[in-house]
């Protein structure tokens, strides 16, 4: 598998239109939604490095989600058309640190940022496995690729604690 992705280029992981039964009774869209937005995203970028329906099906390996953190910066309303730009942050033999910029496509701002860890899964002993030599040389090459773009807001984040 070839990645095509230039240095300069955004990781495009998800597009998409926010639809009416997206919005909550404040008349924007649901929180529930941007997971939904992100989780696309994040199918997006592991299909992109080759984590794919043949990936999983050959192999009997996929990647589950373990840790996330979402914020929310700016509303998103009806007909909002999205974008998801996504970079990774970092992988070794087991897990991916991969973070995540929702953007209003049309008026150009950040709506909101989420990060992400996954582990590299056997699906069939449910338990943690390295990753084969073609995906690292994938994640290797985005990594390369990615490391002379800014780095994203948000990264690192924790949850604010009032204690």
């Amino acid at each position: 598998m070839d990645i095509q992705l230039r240095a300069v280029d955004p990781l495009v992981t998800y597009r998409g239109t926010v639809p009416v039964d997206w919005l909550d009774y404040n008349g924007h869209m649901n929180v529930s939604y941007y997971m939904s937005v992100f989780c696309d995203a994040t199918d997006g970028f592991l299909e992109f490095f080759g984590v794919d329906p043949v990936y999983r099906n050959k192999t009997k390996c996929s990647t589950f989600v373990v840790e996330n953190h979402v914020n929310y910066l700016r509303e998103l309303h009806l007909e909002s058309k999205m974008r998801v730009e996504t970079r990774l942050l970092g992988f070794d033999n087991k897990k991916l640190s991969y973070h995540h910029s929702l953007y209003n496509a049309d008026e150009g701002y950040l709506a909101a940022t989420s990060e992400w860890i996954s582990v590299h899964v056997n699906l069939e002993t449910r338990s943690s496995c390295p990753m084969n030599e073609e995906l690292k040389r994938n994640l290797d090459k985005i990594l390369k690729l990615q490391n002379s773009l800014p780095l994203p807001l948000n990264i690192g984040r924790a949850v604010m604690s009032w204690r």
